[in-house]
């Protein structure tokens, strides 16, 4: 039996690598999200309180019909989010929505970080490939850092203006729910979202235009591919804020549709219905 090339069988080891890398970011961040570490409560506590989709007005209507105790305890959660956005809190807010970000968005990105890896690795610089491919992830990581700040303080100022319901971390006012899902789904069918999705669709093209050589060239791809990332999935995941921040239905459905999204090439039609369908339920909320 013929041995495999040297230079096949060192990408399928350090691919193997990557992969293991990419994996365990997901877990560690997923686990981190799902028992909401810092956080007043789990996301699997808060998963069972609000449900699949429920504006936090009704879920108020039905617990006053329920347990007198319960309502009290809310009232008490949401007064103490309110008043508890010390800098420690602030610090346990903005990492659970980063490492929200990680565990939903790296998955999506995988594609792109092989094939900079397998480039690097066949390229001049193939002996620092995998550091350099750490450095590009990193660069990636470091966007969605800057829009989990940017959620954060729009996050603590809803909270502190009573537009969100504090313990739940979602939105009050169905009027406002629906108009941020009529927004998300216009947002669909912008240019800047299909050119932003183009680019992520298809990383060949955004890695042959933007080739940068060493260390820092890896860090200014990596941020450059967070950049398009992010201007095609900021106004999703802003629907975080409809269906509750740390509600893991929201959570994996958001995850699950962007990585559908971004691997299927041919699917120019995916993000259309999918507008329409935000359009939808939004427009059906402002009735």
């Amino acid at each position: 039996m013929l041995e495999k090339p040297k230079l096949s069988t060192v990408l399928e080891k350090d691919n193997l690598i990557v992969y293991l890398s990419i994996f365990l970011i997901v877990i560690i961040t997923g686990l981190y999200t799902i028992f909401g570490i810092g956080m007043p409560m789990s996301a699997i506590e808060m998963t069972k309180m609000s449900g699949i989709f429920s504006m936090s007005s009704s879920m108020e209507m039905n617990m006053n019909m329920g347990s007198n105790n319960m309502d009290m305890n809310m009232g008490s959660n949401n007064m103490d989010m309110k008043n508890r956005w010390s800098i420690s809190m602030a610090i346990s807010m903005f990492l659970m929505w980063w490492l929200m970000m990680i565990a939903m968005m790296t998955p999506s990105a995988a594609p792109t970080l092989l094939l900079f890896h397998n480039l690097k690795k066949i390229g001049s610089e193939g002996k620092k490939a995998l550091s350099y491919t750490y450095l590009f992830l990193f660069g990636y990581l470091i966007i969605w850092a800057i829009f989990s700040l940017i959620a954060c303080i729009i996050h603590k100022f809803f909270d502190t203006s009573s537009i969100t319901d504090a313990a739940m971390m979602q939105l009050k006012s169905v009027q406002f729910s629906g108009i941020l899902l009529i927004t998300a789904g216009v947002y669909q069918f912008t240019p800047l979202k299909n050119a932003c999705l183009e680019k992520c669709r298809t990383p060949i093209d955004f890695l042959s235009s933007n080739n940068r050589k060493g260390a820092k060239g890896s860090f200014i791809m990596g941020a450059h591919h967070g950049l398009f990332c992010l201007g095609c999935c900021w106004a999703l995941m802003a629907l975080l804020f409809v269906g509750g921040i740390m509600n893991l239905f929201w959570i994996t459905g958001l995850a699950l549709y962007v990585l559908i999204e971004k691997i299927i090439i041919k699917a120019g039609w995916l993000d259309k219905i999918m507008g329409l369908i935000l359009i939808f339920f939004g427009t059906s909320l402002l009735i």
